[in-house]
């Protein structure tokens, strides 16, 4: 399981999962999870939270042209800011 990261947010950063939906966002901070190492999860990536499911389901986040679904508890982890660039 993954332990929730206790730092102190920013004004305007959220948890990716906690994140309103169809936004961009840059990822700020990352936990300690290879397999979002190799899925390009880094601070400073830019995602795209399309939808978050129903009943503590997994987050539907579009990153370059895949799609991937991060469970709760990962997505929680996740710590994002919104992206106003284009």
């Amino acid at each position: 399981m993954i332990q929730k990261q206790r730092r102190h947010r920013k004004r305007g950063q959220h948890s990716l999962y906690s994140a309103p939906e169809n936004c961009r966002y840059t990822v700020t901070a990352v936990p300690d999870v290879k397999i979002l190492n190799s899925l390009g999860f880094y601070p400073g990536t830019v995602v795209h939270k399309e939808k978050r499911f129903r009943m503590g389901g997994p987050v539907l986040i579009r990153r370059a042209t895949r799609e991937i679904a991060l469970g709760k508890d990962i997505a929680s982890a996740i710590l994002v800011e919104e992206d106003n660039t284009l």
